[in-house]
């Protein structure tokens, strides 16, 4: 049998060695057969001087800390929450987009289509994080779409005074927008997008 060398990428089950060779380390353990295996993806490391075997994970997926904010794109609407794609954490574009929920505030007594709308950009910060599940938060100032898209047309809506309305089908929006709301370049510079 052939085993993963030093410097090398492992996969979670994948044999490193047997248990002669090297003692299990961290991120490793003994299947059945007496092999050492990797618990996680990452790099393997063989310690010749403590005959143990680890893995080093690899670098996790973006993380998303509370309180640290995102930029996300509207996906669906339901009556009091918005599925969403986070597309920037952190101030850094995301390789690849997670999917998270903006969470209804305290005795929110409005549907949620009153405050965002599908294809909206939004500016939210991460509310909370349970089994996977990304919770975002839009309720403090500052917070709330960036860009919105007509429900009717799919056009940018234009800001006007206090509303928002779409200039092609005359359509006015209730929306929860931010000051900066419109700003291109602000947006831009928020997602990593360099003009073209």
């Amino acid at each position: 049998m052939v085993f993963i060398r030093d410097g090398e990428v492992a996969v979670p089950g994948e044999p490193l060695c047997i248990q002669e060779e090297f003692s299990p380390g961290d991120n490793t353990s003994l299947d059945s057969q007496g092999r050492v295996i990797a618990k996680v993806l990452g790099i393997a490391s063989y310690d010749k001087s403590t005959r143990t075997v680890s893995v080093k994970p690899m670098k996790a997926v973006q993380p998303f800390k509370v309180g640290g904010q995102v930029i996300a794109q509207v996906r669906s609407i339901q009556d009091k929450i918005a599925v969403v794609t986070i597309l920037s954490a952190g101030g850094r574009a995301l390789k690849h987009p997670r999917t998270a929920i903006i969470i209804p505030r305290k005795g929110m007594k409005e549907g949620m289509k009153d405050v965002v709308g599908v294809g909206d950009l939004v500016i939210a910060q991460v509310a909370t994080q349970f089994m996977g599940v990304i919770g975002l938060s839009i309720w403090r100032p500052g917070l709330g779409v960036v860009l919105g898209v007509c429900d009717k047309c799919s056009s940018i809506l234009s800001k006007a005074k206090m509303e928002l309305i779409c200039l092609k089908c005359g359509e006015k929006h209730k929306r929860k927008i931010v000051p900066f709301y419109g700003n291109m370049e602000r947006i831009a510079s928020m997602l990593e997008v360099m003009p073209g």
